[in-house]
């Protein structure tokens, strides 16, 4: 609230108690995320991660900046982010559909500080300057004589005749920013993820802590599997923190980190899950994905000159072997639950509903099925498949090879450097034994 100063007129803010100050925080706090949680379910991901952004500043600055309780609203900020990323960029093979370009570059109006009706107003008033020039250019023409002899632009500059690439390595240049950026939102991602990893660890820590104390106590203490509301909420959010700096680390391939990342994400997830659960079979699917491409390593043989091949870790695709496998069967499993609760069904709309479940599981299936057949079977030349002729090997000359197996010249040579030295030694003995 602000009051009135006598005689200016101007307001001064009112000081409010601590509590209430705090307690405003906390409401506004709760408005951001309210509104943010709103615009990401709508998949306006972009916006949603500008208001978690100022949600996350607000909690930083009320709790500190290393405080358990801002991990919440930390990882829903890196996923946010970690959608706009995605939306931006080829991510695990999801190409973004492809946007016409704007006159204005996309950076403004990607910026997480600027906001979308200021681009707009920007862009509105770029066009409108473009077409005044236009109106203005075109005025001139007409009181201008035509001279079809010459077909040069109607301003002459000095060093025009650059215009033209300058303005290709302008688009090349914003071209690249928006590369950059799009790398930016998820490596800004993965940092806010991974500091919202140390602090659930951090707070998953503390629960396990106060259950230790109340067993002292003489408190009963959950088993595993019989987690509290908080710790099982805890995991989850682990869970989900890990799987997606996995998928970040498969994008920019970083494979050793995501096998890291997938299999902590598959051992919370399988603490809160049953085998049969689709969850579950995601995460050794995605784990199977992390150890297959770890597997293939580019490797140069600079000893040949043969240029770069292909190594092969047989142990790292046998894991990927397992757990596609387990994937797999999480899968059947879930199905044959499917096809039992089919038969329980009486109503038409649900029988009908489970079908279509029972169809995209199978189809799901088959194409895990015969992935894991392709992993089983030694690894394909992707050089040879594709009918890639092998980098050659460059060709010795008989003459060099010669030479190089013949070492008798070098040995000849040292005993010629060797030859003087004797001789001078027997004309200085012959010296010595003429003057005795």
């Amino acid at each position: 609230m602000a009051t009135p100063t006598p005689g200016t007129g101007t307001s001064t803010p009112m000081q409010l108690d601590p509590e209430e100050a705090a307690k405003s925080l906390r409401v506004s706090l709760a408005d951001l995320s309210a509104k943010a949680a709103a615009l990401y379910s709508q998949k306006q991901y972009e916006d949603a991660s500008e208001v978690y952004a100022q949600a996350a500043e607000m909690q930083a600055e009320m709790n500190g900046e290393m405080n358990p309780e801002n991990a919440e609203i930390l990882f829903l900020y890196g996923r946010a982010l970690f959608k706009v990323g995605q939306s931006n960029s080829d991510v695990l093979g999801g190409k973004a559909p492809e946007t016409k370009k704007q006159p204005k570059p996309a950076k403004a109006a990607t910026s997480k500080n600027g906001s979308a009706a200021a681009t707009a107003s920007k862009t509105s008033g770029a066009v409108e300057a473009v077409d005044d020039a236009a109106a203005q250019g075109a005025a001139n023409q007409e009181n201008e004589e035509p001279k079809p002899e010459q077909k040069k632009a109607l301003f002459q500059f000095q060093g025009d005749e650059n215009f033209t690439d300058s303005e290709e390595e302008e688009a090349e240049e914003g071209e690249g920013e928006e590369e950059e950026e799009e790398e930016d939102d998820l490596a800004v991602a993965f940092e806010i993820l991974d500091l919202a990893r140390l602090l659930f660890n951090k707070r998953l820590e503390d629960l396990q802590a106060e259950d230790e104390a109340h067993q002292g106590k003489g408190k009963e203490v959950a088993e595993p599997g019989n987690d509290s509301a908080a710790v099982k909420h805890i995991k989850e959010r682990l869970g989900d923190t890990h799987d997606l700096l996995a998928e970040i680390s498969l994008e920019n391939e970083r494979y050793p980190n995501a096998i890291t990342d997938s299999r902590a994400s598959l051992k919370y997830k399988e603490e809160l899950y049953p085998f049969e659960s689709e969850i579950i079979a995601e995460a050794h699917f995605k784990l199977s994905l992390a150890l297959e491409f770890a597997s293939a390593t580019k490797a140069s043989d600079d000893t040949t000159g043969g240029g770069e091949g292909e190594h092969i870790d047989q142990g790292l695709r046998d894991e990927a072997a397992s757990a596609l496998e387990a994937a797999i069967n999480s899968t059947k499993l879930k199905l044959q639950n499917k096809e039992v609760e089919l038969t329980t069904l009486h109503n038409p709309d649900d029988n009908e509903a489970t079908r279509r479940q029972i169809a995209d599981v199978k189809e799901i299936l088959a194409d895990m099925e015969q992935r894991l057949v392709d992993l089983r079977k030694p690894p394909v030349d992707i050089n040879a498949a594709l009918g890639i002729p092998a980098a050659p090997t460059p060709e010795v000359s008989e003459e060099v090879k010669q030479k190089a197996k013949d070492l008798s010249g070098l040995v000849r040579k040292k005993r010629k450097a060797e030859e003087p030295e004797e001789g001078g030694a027997k004309k200085v003995r012959e010296g010595d034994a003429g003057q005795n």
